[in-house]
């Protein structure tokens, strides 16, 4: 016979309630949330072991009694504990560690002031509000990374002939140039590990083959845009201590922390200029952006780089919103062989200090541009966008406006000014293959059945002495 149990049912109608909740928000890409509901049982189990303590008890019978004003004495208590980690270790980090830096002082320049640097026109880092970026990020997206390794081509050193320029992407905005004589490196950042200084992330993609700066010629510059994380990395610095290093006003102090000497750094401002030799010749140009590695925002200058080589010109954005600027840059130094321009990594809340694929197509233009080079993509997820959207929209807007785009595999080498075979390599890279849970149409009718029933079983109770007198 079998015997009737209230509890039991209650229990199996909060799993059925549970598990629909957190199917419908997997199936509505709402991960985020089923990570709080995680957390939040993680919570509760750690307060009931805690709870069988004698902590917050004033007699030994009361262990057994877990009221409600002791359960939130345990909670405060815990979550005290946690922001009291966070705090200590964020003051260790910015006060202790090397990878924040040097101190920046003041610079006797026109774009400091009012204690810091400032763009060409005053510009929001931010436009949305925190909370509206906060909700976006808690819609999750299995494609903003691919749903494979990204294919990539190992890195191969070949000789380059006299006049020509080879150009290679490592992903994200690390640019190698070469020449027959000289080597050039744009915002080097190797390695496999999560993104300095936060070792929870965000990760690297997967990449077919990995990359390192002993697998590369000797660099004889360096070149650094700004000075945030994912630009300027100290262990991928120290390993380049031989070379010379071109860095906009304040990113010096940086590298002098990380025992590079002073006499291999040349600073420059906005449209300072410096021949290095007959044939190369380099300058730092605006960008539309903000620095900071510590808590000091913008006490380092951030910037663009115009560089000519073996006849060839070359620009390089670095991080940017778009501007007019680009304009003014071409009046004073294009046309370009090649704009290799910021494309990704965009969101609506930082649409001035990050440009859409659009944008970026309409700064080549701007630049007169032979051919342009989407970079700040394709490594980190740094924004709510599709893994490739960047890449495609690029190549989409490219020939919509028949501007010439280069699209490399990550590690591929090309000639500058060689024909270039159309190769849109990451349409072959597979998409997230998500469980039926998610697609099937079945699961989306049965869920709400699930839940309603769950409730029912729950308060099934209150029905039954209105039942039971009927």
């Amino acid at each position: 016979m079998v015997t009737y149990d209230a509890k039991r049912i209650q229990s199996i109608g909060r799993i059925l309630v549970l598990a629909s909740i957190i199917i419908w928000f997997y199936r509505q890409d709402l991960m985020s949330l089923n990570v709080i509901i995680a957390l939040n049982f993680i919570m509760k189990f750690i307060i009931n072991l805690v709870a069988k303590t004698s902590l917050f008890t004033k007699k030994e019978a009361d262990v057994s009694i877990v009221s409600f004003k002791r359960k939130a004495k345990i909670f405060s208590l815990l979550i005290s504990i946690f922001m009291a980690v966070i705090i200590l270790s964020a003051t260790a980090f910015l006060t202790m560690s090397d990878q924040v830096g040097g101190d920046v002082g003041a610079y006797d320049s026109p774009n400091y002031y009012d204690g810091k640097f400032n763009n060409v026109r005053p510009t929001d880092v931010e436009t949305g509000s925190f909370m509206g970026v906060l909700l976006d990020y808690m819609v999750g997206n299995a494609d903003r990374s691919p749903g494979e390794t990204v294919p990539t081509q190992p890195y191969q050193q070949a000789d380059v002939e006299e006049d020509a320029v080879r150009v290679t992407w490592f992903g994200h905005s690390t640019i190698l140039i070469e020449t027959h004589d000289t080597t050039l490196i744009f915002d080097p950042v190797f390695g496999s590990d999560n993104l300095n200084p936060l070792v929870f992330g965000p990760a690297p993609f997967d990449y077919e083959h990995t990359y390192q700066v002993n697998q590369l010629p000797d660099i004889d510059y360096v070149f650094i845009s700004h000075d945030h994380y994912d630009h300027l990395d100290m262990t991928t610095i120290q390993s380049l201590d031989e070379s010379m290093f071109f860095v906009p006003l304040g990113v010096d102090e940086h590298l002098k922390v990380w025992d590079i000497s002073s006499n291999q750094i040349m600073s420059f401002d906005w449209y300072d200029e410096a021949n290095i030799t007959e044939d190369f010749h380099v300058a730092l140009t605006p960008s539309q952006h903000f620095s900071g590695r510590g808590l000091n925002r913008d006490a380092a200058l951030w910037g663009s780089w115009v560089v000519e080589i073996e006849g060839h010109s070359i620009y390089f954005s670095g991080d940017s919103g778009y501007s007019e600027e680009f304009m003014e840059i071409n009046e004073r130094y294009g046309p370009f062989d090649i704009a290799i321009c910021e494309a990704g990594q965009y969101n609506e809340a930082w649409d001035q200090i990050h440009m859409y694929p659009e944008q970026a197509v309409q700064a080549a233009i701007d630049l007169n541009a032979t051919t342009m080079l989407p970079i700040h993509n394709t490594k980190y997820i740094l924004a709510l966008h599709e893994w490739d959207d960047p890449l495609e929209r690029v190549y989409q807007e490219g020939k919509r406006t028949n501007q010439h785009v280069s699209t490399p595999m990550i590690g591929e080498s090309f000639i500058l000014g060689e024909p270039m075979e159309d190769n849109p390599w990451w349409r072959e890279v597979a998409k997230h293959n998500p469980w039926f849970l998610k697609t099937s149409a079945i699961v989306g009718w049965l869920l709400p059945l699930l839940f309603l029933a769950g409730i029912g079983m729950i308060v099934h109770e209150r029905f039954l002495p209105q039942s039971e007198e009927e």
